[in-house]
């Protein structure tokens, strides 16, 4: 008998360690599966100063907004293309997208990967999001008769993926990003430890699982070296107070790209445009006026050996 209590017990102790495995795996599951595929927001109501559209894609036509006259393909010469960043929709463009047109350009912003209205079911932490981006300029370019100048405008992730755009579609002539990342597997794991400390260690089946589901591999994913390559004019915009995308992150980016880096006193991760609004309206006339040839070109936002504060 005194010999059976002890299976007993380790029998016990096998099965509640097996229990608490299969639990804490189904909850990294869960976790992959949410961060692949995350929740969907579409804008509350369309204004009235853009147009739908549809842009194509390998994943099918994927609800956009252009501006009027773009749509209706007689625009002007300069576009900007916004990217926004995960968990936004087109709706954050709403407001910049009036201004710019106000101001003389036109504007495209495309449905992100797995997010808004895009067929696409699953994000794509910048890869999926710079084809996006790419086959928007492809659809922009239709629309003219004589090539526009085009300006890639990303935020977050979609500022990561502008830059990976700008490698993989080196004819564009301007990037602005603003709270990218250069390194999506550091900046992952920033998020993840602030959410929880040590998540990057202790969710690393969760991480494994993300990676497996979305076809990527983190280490891969550098926007930084997108940056290196880049030889026309260029801005890297940062809140002062992000402590989603840490600084070194944007300093990488305005090194690498040998740039301006623009940063907003007071302002948190994806807050630039909000709270230094005049002044950004005013930094993406400037870079549009010089590329349409209505002012002098923008010698201090193009490569010349050293980046810096702007």
């Amino acid at each position: 008998m005194p010999s059976i209590q002890p299976k007993k017990r380790w029998r016990k102790r096998v099965t509640v360690l097996v229990t608490v495995l299969v639990a804490y795996l189904g909850v990294c599951a869960y976790l992959a599966h949410v961060y692949v595929h995350p929740p969907r927001q579409t804008p509350s109501m369309e204004p009235k100063w853009v147009k739908d559209v549809l842009i194509p894609s390998a994943k099918g036509p994927v609800p956009s907004w252009a501006t009027p006259r773009l749509a209706a393909g007689n625009g002007r010469p300069v576009v900007f293309v916004l990217a926004y960043g995960l968990g936004g929709n087109r709706g954050y463009w709403s407001d910049a997208m009036f201004e710019l047109q106000k101001r003389g350009f036109e504007c495209v912003a495309p449905s992100m990967p797995g997010q808004d209205a895009s067929p696409d079911d699953s994000v794509g932490f910048g890869v999926k999001e710079a084809a996006m981006v790419v086959d928007t300029v492809t659809w922009v370019r239709q629309q003219y008769k004589e090539p526009p100048k085009i300006v890639l405008y990303g935020l977050s992730m979609g500022g990561a993926a502008v830059w990976l755009a700008s490698e993989m579609d080196p004819t564009v002539d301007a990037v602005v990003s603003e709270g990218a990342y250069g390194n999506f597997e550091e900046a992952m794991n920033n998020w993840l430890n602030r959410k929880i400390p040590g998540a990057s260690v202790s969710l690393k089946p969760m991480v494994w699982m993300a990676c497996a589901e979305a076809h990527l591999n983190p280490a891969a994913i550098l926007p930084v070296n997108a940056a290196a390559k880049w030889k026309k004019p260029a801005l890297v915009v940062q809140g002062a107070e992000d402590k989603l995308i840490p600084m070194k992150q944007a300093k990488a980016l305005a090194a690498a790209a040998h740039c301006p880096l623009w940063v907003v006193p007071g302002a948190a991760h994806a807050e630039c445009y909000a709270l230094a609004r005049t002044e950004f309206l005013a930094r993406l006339t400037e870079m549009g006026k010089a590329l349409d040839g209505s002012r002098a070109p923008l010698a201090h936002l193009v490569r010349n050996g050293r980046g810096g504060r702007g």
